[in-house]
Parts: structure tokens; sequence; C-alpha cells
């Protein structure tokens, strides 16, 4: 199998609100803003490579709505084991002595690495602590010297990631609908609808229910004008990315509606 690196550029929105919800961190806003892109990196590896059902996001709901995050450990379970994400601009974190001075309860940790200069992530690689661990120990016990200026840093494949659950093949289980928060939108079929403003789009796997039964399919919430006037800001100026969490910090009213009974309101931008 190929060596598995990935490349992660993020949208607009991603890196909007991995900088936002980065500030409910004031210790060091910086280092949480690239943190929650290497998380926001190794959920689209895990959607697009592993089953839903068998892996969840701990602050997906934290990221997506910029509130606190989950007081977890980890950041992602995956096939039944605790995962954490180090994101870091400096690859010598990803040495066995730092990468278990820093975390050494988790069950594996997915290694990021974070660009400046393009903003973007790279998936180096995965461990488990366990094996860290040993490399810690037998480092230690050796007597030998080390290469001077090289260093050997102990990542697996991320294909091979998905070796550890089922087989399965590319999953591609990404979003289907062409809505993102900002969208002004209609319900389809009703002339006499009133335009409202898509806040948020659920993923895929999200059980919501309406009128007591579960949606079959992909679900987006969104705002009427009328009721995001009655806040105390001036939405227009909000960026789009941040919707979601003023609507929740605002206690706004927010409808949920599949994503094929809305359309684009005629004229506006995708």
């Amino acid at each position: 199998m190929a060596i598995g690196v990935y490349a992660f550029t993020p949208s607009d929105i991603d890196s909007e609100r991995a900088d936002y919800q980065a500030k409910q961190n004031a210790d060091d806003r910086s280092a949480k803003r690239i943190g929650n892109l290497g998380e926001i990196a190794f959920e689209r590896f895990c959607r697009e490579y592993m089953p839903t059902e068998m892996w969840e996001w701990q602050n997906e709901d934290a990221i997506r709505r910029c509130n606190p995050e989950s007081y977890a450990s980890h950041d992602f379970e995956v096939f039944g084991y605790e995962i954490d994400v180090k994101t870091s601009r400096d690859v010598s974190a990803f040495l066995p002595e730092n990468l278990v001075e820093n975390d050494d309860k988790d069950d594996i940790i997915v290694m990021a690495w974070h660009r400046d200069n393009e903003d973007s992530i790279i998936l180096v690689g995965w461990e488990h602590v366990q094996t860290l661990k040993s490399k810690v120990e037998t480092e230690e016990q050796y007597s030998g010297e080390a290469p001077d200026q090289l260093y050997h840093l102990p990542t697996r494949s991320m294909n091979e990631l998905t070796e550890l659950g089922p087989n399965t093949a590319h999953m591609n289980q990404t979003p289907e609908n062409p809505f993102e928060p900002g969208d002004r939108v209609v319900r389809d079929g009703d002339s006499d609808a009133s335009e409202a403003v898509v806040v948020e789009v659920l993923p895929p796997e999200t059980n919501i229910e309406l009128y007591g039964q579960e949606i079959d399919g992909e679900a987006v919430r969104v705002a009427f004008p009328s009721s995001l006037d009655e806040g105390p800001g001036e939405w227009r100026d909000i960026d789009e990315a941040l919707l979601a969490s003023y609507c929740d910090d605002q206690d706004i009213k927010v409808y949920t509606y599949k994503q094929e009974n809305l359309k684009f309101t005629i004229g506006a931008v995708n």
C-alpha cells in the first residue's frame, strides 16, 4: 500500500470557525486555532475513508457553533479507539518523547503538521501510544549515538488507520446538499414562502427529528431575517461561518429542513 500522507486546505468557513472558536482559549489562541484545523482535517479524512457509524468527533458541534469544547481527553473515537490529534508547526513535536510527555492517556495519536505559508494541514501519520512509550523506553536504554541532525519520526501511514476496522472501500460520505451558511433560500414548491438565511448545514449522519419523525436525508437549519433583526447586532455584518454561533448565543429561533425541500432564492449567489 502506498504511504498515505494527506494535504488538507481549509475552506474560508473552516478557517473562520477555527479562529473564532480558538478565542475560547485566551492562553494560546494561535496554537488552539491550528489545533482546530488539525481536527477539521482529520474529520475530512474519516468522512472520506471510514463508515460514519464507526467514528465520532467529540468537538464537531463545538467548532461548528464556536462554543467551548467538550471535556473529553480525546478528540475522536474511531473503531473503539480514543484518538487525539496533535497539530504543530514544529515537526519535532512528533518525536516519541515529546508526544508521550504531552499525552500518554489516549490509544492513538494522529500527527498533523501546519504549514504557515499556505495555512494548510499535512496529515503526517499516526501511532499507538503504547508503541510510542515503548520507543521512548528503548531509546533511553540504547547506548549508541543517534545520527547527528537526523531524527526518526515514528509514524504509520494514514491509510493503515482504516485497516483497524472492517474492510471498506472509498466511502465519500461528504454532504451532497449544495447549501452553505449565508445562502438565501425559500421552501421549494411554496410560492408564498418567505426568504430565509442558511445558518447551519448539519453533517449527513446527524439524527434529526421533525414532528416526531426522523429526517431521512441531510438537514439544513435556517433563520428568517425578521428573527435575526431582533438580535442585538447587525447580523448582515457577521461572517457567514459564524451565523450558527450567533443564533445559538442569542437564542434566535432556527428551523430545520431537509435540503431537498429548499431552493436558492432567485438571483441569490451560491
